[in-house]
């Protein structure tokens, strides 16, 4: 199967590879995660996951595109809903650090595929430099909510 943007997401494609979000689920509940690939189960996104799809979709230069699939994120007056204008300040502030931009300034959404421990993976870069970096961009409410294992 090859990958493209269009199908990246797909059950086929989550049947066909896994990924660093499959082994997530399998490491929180096993049949949640043959759920998922099975189609059994759809994950609905939640606000968070929305906020930090708007701020990918700026970086990738897909904002216009990700507003008009998602209407939901607009007031009846037309106006963003306030997430989404802390998502604006978010773009606004991150944009000013010149070592982030330069890490955002590589090809965007490069999926690649490997295969590891017998098994094919599948991988989707927010933004790649060859040679140099693979960045995959998260959106945190607060850096204290982060905790390590």
């Amino acid at each position: 199967m090859k990958l493209t943007n269009k199908n990246y997401y797909s059950q086929k494609a989550n049947q066909a590879y896994f990924s660093v979000s499959q082994v997530k689920d399998f490491m929180k509940c096993e049949a949640y995660a043959m759920a998922k690939i099975n189609g059994e189960w759809v994950e609905e996104p939640t606000p968070a996951m929305m906020i930090g799809s708007y701020v990918d979709s700026f970086f990738e230069g897909t904002l216009d595109e990700f507003k008009e699939q998602n209407p939901q994120i607009f007031k009846k007056d037309g106006t963003l809903k306030s997430d989404y204008i802390k998502a604006e300040k978010i773009i606004e502030r991150v944009s000013q650090d010149e070592l982030f931009m330069k890490c955002m300034s590589g090809q965007k959404q490069i999926i690649m595929t490997g295969e590891l421990f017998g098994a094919n993976w599948k991988i989707k870069m927010d933004s790649y430099l060859p040679d140099e970096a693979i960045v995959d961009l998260k959106c945190v409410r607060k850096l204290r909510d982060i905790t390590f294992r």
